[in-house]
């Protein structure tokens, strides 16, 4: 990031034409910019009086005072900001032409560009809100379903760093009895209750369990879980795709080997995301080289996904060479066999002992609404549904570095009871303190929030 005393301006809304659009400022200067670009309607100056929390109605000018457009501007006074800086909010009209020329204006008295997420970084720097909130800032303004807003809604008002920072003044409490002997060890002073100390990072343990046992939820609740359509050619798999996104995106023709590359279209299922891979049919010595390519990927996909839905032609009595050796090797923890093509008639020959499986027909729409319960049901996704709703989920970030902090309680706790060096205890509970502190910003490095604050748009 750049100077954190220049005052910045960015398009804080979507860019695009819109009915209005918002220009945020933050910085020093915000109110001196605001001198030079409004006038009131009458022409006149305000005269720099900007009152905190309020709005007003004016006339934007740019530099040779020829009037841009006609805007409302909500003035927030430092601390008491997003930011904690001066910050305003200019709302022009949002057609790119009126943005472009609002923008240049404020540039040309003095301004910058904001960067990606800075002026979160400058809440964050500033005390409005730690680390792990700046980072559902960002969880928020990215969710696509109910249950990632709640998700990111409850960090953001701070469920989690309360409960580290609790975690935090425990092993702080540790570490000043520690250091408290460190001091008075020379006088034969012994203040360490071994049994209230293993108390309390017995405590700490627990709770780390219970908030690392969310980890594994992270990944299917920003990314969706992943869900491969397989299956031999011409059996009906992108017919299946097309049906449960409830759009035409894979192109579906009777000729073997139309699908060529990995498609990908995300749905939402009771509020989980769950992210469709639509896959080149299988079959043995194709002479095209590019469908060959496919057939490598789709392998591939299935490989990584979390659930694969197999899907075969189910009015035959016979499968395609080299079907049924891939339906039995299927994990059925994670597969499901699509009989599809019932309007077509049924056939016994495609059911596979152990694996779940549903009949359909992709042309008539039975049984779709059965794959999308088979695919909650093999992904788990109830269990994500109901943490989601009830309990907070670590991001990678977090994750790491509490499951750092759980594995050196492991040292610590034995190291206390056998009564080790104070010196060594005392280098454990700082390490795993400032573990703590990291999690919630208490603690870091530029290259920490250069990673995080990447990730926002520019505006944010």
């Amino acid at each position: 990031m750049k100077h954190s005393s220049d005052t910045i301006a960015a398009l804080s809304t979507a860019p695009g034409e819109a009915g209005i659009a918002v220009v945020r400022i933050s910085g020093a200067r915000a109110f001196e910019l605001l001198d030079a670009v409004l006038r009131t309607p009458l022409g006149e100056h305000f005269g720099g009086a900007w009152e905190h929390r309020r709005i007003y109605r004016a006339d934007f000018v740019d530099a040779r005072g020829e009037r841009v457009d006609d805007v409302m501007v909500a003035v927030m006074r430092a601390p008491e900001s997003y930011t904690g800086e001066h910050v305003v909010e200019i709302s022009c009209h949002g057609g790119s032409a009126v943005v472009a020329r609002v923008l240049e204006s404020l540039f040309d008295c003095g301004a910058r560009p904001a960067e990606p997420g800075e002026f979160t970084q400058r809440a964050f720097l500033n005390g409005k809100m730690d680390l792990i909130q700046a980072e559902a800032v960002a969880d928020l303004i990215h969710a696509r379903t109910e249950l990632q807003r709640a998700v990111a809604h409850r960090q953001l008002r701070g469920a989690l760093s309360s409960r580290i920072d609790s975690l935090a003044d425990d092993m702080m409490s540790v570490l000043a009895i520690v250091e408290a002997n460190i001091d008075f060890i020379e006088e034969g002073i012994d203040v360490l209750d071994v049994p209230a100390t293993l108390a309390n990072l017995s405590r700490q343990r627990d709770a780390l369990d219970e908030l690392l046992s969310t980890a594994a939820l992270s990944r299917p609740l920003r990314e969706g879980y992943r869900v491969v359509i397989a299956g031999p050619v011409n059996a009906g798999k992108s017919s299946l795709f097309n049906r449960l996104i409830g759009e035409s995106h894979a192109i579906v023709t009777e000729i073997p080997g139309t699908t060529r590359d990995v498609l990908r279209e995300t749905i939402v299922i009771d509020g989980v995301p769950f992210v469709l891979h639509d896959t080149a049919g299988l079959r043995s010595g194709t002479p095209d080289r590019v469908e060959a390519i496919g057939i490598d990927r789709a392998v591939d996909a299935a490989h990584s996904a979390d659930v694969v839905v197999f899907v075969v032609d189910g009015s035959r009595d016979e499968l395609p060479p080299g079907t049924e050796g891939v339906l039995h090797r299927l994990d059925a923890s994670r597969a499901l066999v699509v009989l599809n093509k019932t309007d077509l008639g049924t056939a016994r020959a495609a059911v596979v002992e152990g694996v779940a499986h549903v009949r359909t027909s992709v042309v008539t729409g039975e049984g779709v609404d059965e794959v999308r319960r088979a695919l909650v049901r093999l992904a788990g996704s109830e269990g994500l549904a109901m943490a989601a709703r009830e309990r907070v989920i670590l991001n990678a970030r977090v994750a790491t570095l509490l499951s750092q902090a759980r594995s050196r309680l492991d040292r610590l706790g034995p190291a206390v009871e056998s009564r080790e060096p104070l010196e060594i205890l005392a280098v454990e509970a700082r390490e795993i303190l400032s573990l703590y502190e990291e999690t919630t910003g208490r603690r870091y490095h530029d290259g920490l929030l250069d990673a995080i604050f990447s990730r926002f748009c520019i505006g944010k």
